[in-house]
């Protein structure tokens, strides 16, 4: 497949997955009825952003300048390194483990918030690189 397409679907996954989290998290802060659930929510879009600033960033460039070294057609067993898949394998784990622990749901709305939020706007981070791989 060609090189847009996996930055495409990279970017579109991480998307759909952070808006899904971002809807969670307000969710379960609403459902709180905690009188400063509003501070929470923006807590949790304040370390969000900074994730994705600070983190997320670096890890969409890394993926996104692979991919364009690749020769085409791409295979998906060469478009992600295993540090990669590492790095997503432990996010699902951190999400899974917090319903297991006895975390409060204003608690796990925030990090859901947080969460969703990085990884909409590193969605974002992908999709503006996308022009650079057409003129390759």
């Amino acid at each position: 497949m060609k090189k847009q397409y996996w930055v495409f679907l990279s970017g579109f996954t991480w998307l759909v997955v952070g808006i899904s989290l971002l809807y969670r998290g307000l969710h379960f802060i609403n459902d709180s009825k905690h009188e400063y659930a509003l501070l929470f929510v923006a807590v949790g879009l304040l370390v969000g952003h900074a994730k994705s600033r600070f983190v997320l960033s670096k890890t969409v460039k890394r993926i996104v300048d692979r991919i364009a070294v690749l020769p085409e057609p791409v295979p998906i067993s060469q478009v992600y390194p295993l540090s990669y898949c590492l790095l997503i394998g432990s996010m699902i784990a951190l999400g899974v483990s917090l319903r297991f622990l006895p975390i409060s749901i204003l608690v796990r709305g925030t990090v859901d918030v947080a969460i969703g939020s990085a990884l909409t706007s590193g969605a974002l981070l992908f999709m503006v690189r996308i022009p650079a791989l057409n003129r390759n």
